[in-house]
């Protein structure tokens, strides 16, 4: 049995321990450092008997037999966390972003050599069974040579960036590396053409903008009860712990933005994101464009399309609605097992992690400078 700590337990890593590790067997959850350390013992006294507590991370790598570690802190402490781990050689599972901002990245870039191998960085959408076909199709020739590529984002839970601690984007680093890394990730890897050599981007703050105090909180806005915003209309945001106004002066994040991004062989590739849009309007995917056919698809409804440019050929596959980010997490997590086995490499490499923040910063770069970049 593999014995696994982590470093960090909130929502996101108690879904993946429960939903994903679980299911799979053979680990064992020993051991939680996490300053909430206390309520996270007594939410779970009946399902982790045997853990171990602690508030410091350091303590717990030090006093415990660990096969491997898993960091779900919030983004912020992300490198902190790796450059720890790194000192014990452990391997390590580390949600994105991998870093927040370049001073982070270079430290990260230090322990490439002995980590790179070791780490899964979560990356689920490069894996999913969705993505894994469409890199089949387009290996195969079907459309030709890849001359165009459009990718969407129309994020229908966006809420979630500016009610809770999300908007905070200094915490985040903000919605190109916290949002779009995914989606540069699978399109990079579909691509197999390394790094862009130049990025072009802009991004708007149209709707989640305003003048209500800092700080201010659903339950203590006049607006309570008429807002379409309010807390009371949106059951998955804490209230315990007070939804944040979307419309006040310390809320971060950009609604909306889209980058070009030009790689070496002359190709160029539009991906677009917005938090803009609701229910039915939501969208994920991409449309690769070849003088052969197009090929297209879509996460929310597990589809691909494939149009042919000289006869009236349009078919249409769907596949499997997975969750866990279409399926994504359970590879992440068998590749991780793998690793801590040592029969199997990382299917989402540290140097992966590093590459995507890259990209993400250099559209950020060029959004706020209104310049082109260069990762």
């Amino acid at each position: 049995m593999l014995k696994v700590g982590f470093i960090g337990y909130g929502n996101r890593s108690n879904h993946l321990w429960t939903n994903m590790f679980v299911p799979v067997g053979g680990c064992e959850l020993v051991a939680i450092a996490d300053p909430k350390w206390e309520t996270i013992k007594e939410l779970h006294a009946e399902d982790l008997p045997n853990c171990h507590y602690y508030v410091d991370a350091e303590e717990m790598l030090k006093n415990e037999k660990l096969d491997g570690v898993i960091i779900g802190t919030s983004c912020d402490l992300h490198t902190k966390y790796a450059l720890l781990v790194e000192k014990y050689g452990l391997p390590l599972f580390l949600e994105k972003p991998v870093s927040i901002n370049e001073e982070q990245l270079r430290e990260l870039e230090t322990i490439l050599p002995t980590m790179n191998e070791k780490t899964v960085v979560s990356f689920p959408l490069r894996i999913t069974d969705i993505v894994m076909k469409v890199k089949e199709m387009l290996d195969s020739g079907i459309i030709g040579e890849i001359a165009h590529v459009q990718a969407i984002n129309n994020v229908n839970y966006g809420r979630v960036y500016y009610h809770g601690w999300y908007r905070d984007d200094k915490r985040t680093g903000g919605l190109w590396v916290t949002k779009a890394t995914h989606d540069l990730d699978y399109i990079t890897n579909i691509l197999g053409l390394g790094l862009p050599v130049s990025v072009c981007a802009m991004e708007s703050k149209m709707v989640f903008k305003g003048d209500k105090p800092a700080g201010l909180t659903c339950k203590e806005c006049p607006e309570y009860e008429t807002c379409p915003e309010s807390a009371q209309y949106l059951s998955y945001i804490d209230t315990e712990y007070g939804a944040y106004c979307c419309y006040a002066t310390d809320t971060g994040n950009q609604d909306s933005g889209t980058v070009i991004l030009e790689y070496k062989n002359g190709l160029h590739v539009v991906y677009s994101q917005n938090f803009i849009v609701r229910k039915s309007a939501g969208k994920r995917g991409a449309r690769f464009v070849g003088v052969k056919g197009t090929l297209e698809f879509d996460f929310n409804t597990s589809t691909i399309t494939f149009i042919d440019h000289y006869s009236d050929k349009v078919e249409t596959i769907t596949l499997p609605n997975k969750h866990g980010h279409s399926g994504g997490d359970d590879y992440l997590v068998r590749s991780f097992i793998d690793v801590m086995q040592g029969t199997g490499p990382s299917v989402a490499t540290l140097e992966d992690g590093i590459n995507s923040v890259k990209v993400c910063f250099a559209c950020k770069r060029s959004a706020e400078t209104h310049t082109y970049q260069a990762p």
